[in-house]
């Protein structure tokens, strides 16, 4: 009986694996044959001037949707409203206001140049590194997009990510809900019509056009800041998600080939579109994206009382979270080594003897060089994805109990600046 058991579980592991095999090499097939179409060396203007002209502007179809409601209804009903569609469901509820049906299709509409093949790649990129984009996140992207000070501005009022008087907790799920908007993004058949990734970027897309409404109703400098969540700001942290995680893999010694670089900045290019960024603020290729990142980032980098206060907070719920898991001070390690000194040095990331980070360098290089040779063998990969599948689910259950993004009015909105809700 247990010959017969284990039989059948090998045979469903070859069937499973064949399968797997076959339509791996079909994806990076086709994909190959749309890259020897692209330019991978066409770059865009990304002028200073070009970027801060952005700064002025936002996200009409967003904001003129949450203007409407707002304007028909009290805010207690708008909370109720936006809690409503919080879960993954694909029906908004019977009372939705028609703005926001009308939202949710219009905004679902891709652009006509995504090509499903190029972002099936990129989704399959992502769950083979799945749990190194995940720490990446925190260790680099977060603390590189609070370096902007203009833009970290937003996150401070908003408290999203720092709540007055909130607790670690708060800011964990605040953490949480990002990185499950990128497992959601850019997991397999994410952005399909009927996709989790689609609904989440265009509720973070909502989210952030209800921030801006209150923003603007109390008093936001725009003549300091620039508008709130704008242009600029919008494609800085999508570029900080992409094409500097795909720098910071390098760091680390994961590289891709040169179609596979394309094919998951492409999907950062879709989830670009559908979260609002202008066409002209699209990148064209992996190298245009890495070029608008640092566009972006060594024009608006400056110091920032507000960005400390806010990567001061990120230290203190990576101390929580992975200190017992990845050892002492290997936090700060893991930030200055991806950061690197003058940005660390900026943010007030505490010093660290430069020995210590050789060493986290040296011991995330010798793993990742293991999940690299396993990723050579489609077979072992089929391994590796389950792995980083169960690896990114454990990652967020530790950061939090809660499995939805998120939507609600801020508390700082509705209680510090006394809205009601």
């Amino acid at each position: 009986m247990l010959s017969k058991l284990l039989l059948v579980l090998l045979l469903i592991f070859v069937v499973l694996s064949i399968a797997f095999v076959i339509k791996n090499k079909r994806i990076k097939r086709i994909a190959l044959q749309k890259f020897k179409e692209m330019d991978p060396q066409e770059l865009s203007d990304w002028s200073p001037e070009k970027l801060d002209s952005k700064r002025a502007h936002m996200d009409p179809l967003a904001d003129q949707t949450v203007a409407i409601i707002m304007a028909k209804q009290e805010s207690a009903e708008i909370n109720h409203l936006f809690h409503s569609i919080v879960k993954d469901s694909e029906q908004l509820p019977p009372t939705a206001p028609k703005e926001l049906h009308d939202y949710f299709e219009e905004s679902a509409k891709l652009p006509e140049w995504a090509d499903p093949d190029l972002i099936a790649l990129g989704q399959q990129i992502y769950l083979r590194h799945g749990i190194w984009i995940g720490l990446l996140l925190c260790y680099k992207s977060l603390p590189e997009c609070y370096a902007c000070a203009r833009g970290a501005e937003v996150l401070h009022k908003t408290a999203r990510l720092n709540e007055k008087k909130g607790s670690l907790d708060a800011y964990s799920r605040r953490i949480a809900e990002t990185a499950l908007f990128v497992v959601f993004a850019m997991s397999p058949d994410g952005l399909d019509k009927k996709g989790k990734g689609l609904r989440a970027t265009q509720k973070v897309r909502l989210i952030h056009a209800t921030i801006r409404y209150f923003l603007k109703q109390h008093n936001w400098d725009a003549d300091t800041y620039g508008e709130p969540i704008n242009q600029e700001d919008l494609a800085g942290t999508l570029m900080s998600f992409s094409a500097l995680i795909l720098e910071g893999l390098e760091t680390i010694g994961v590289e891709f080939e040169p179609v596979e670089m394309e094919a998951y900045i492409h999907c950062w290019r879709v989830i670009g579109h559908i979260a609002g960024l202008d066409e002209d603020m699209i990148p064209k290729n992996a190298k245009d994206a890495l070029k608008l990142g640092h566009s972006i980032l060594d024009k608006e980098i400056a110091p920032s009382d507000h960005a400390k206060e806010l990567v001061k907070a990120l230290r203190e719920f990576q101390d929580t979270k992975s200190k017992p898991i990845l050892g002492s001070q290997s936090n700060i390690a893991m930030m200055r080594l991806m950061m690197g000194k003058d940005i660390s040095d900026l943010l007030g990331v505490e010093p660290i003897d430069q020995s210590q980070i050789d060493r986290m360098e040296k011991k995330l290089k010798r793993i990742t060089a293991v999940g690299e040779f396993l990723d050579k063998s489609l077979i072992f990969s089929f391994f590796l994805q389950g792995f980083t599948k169960l690896g990114l689910m454990l990652m967020l259950k530790r950061m939090t109990t809660r499995s939805i993004i998120n939507f609600y009015i801020p508390k700082s909105l509705t209680q510090d600046w006394g809205t009601k809700s």
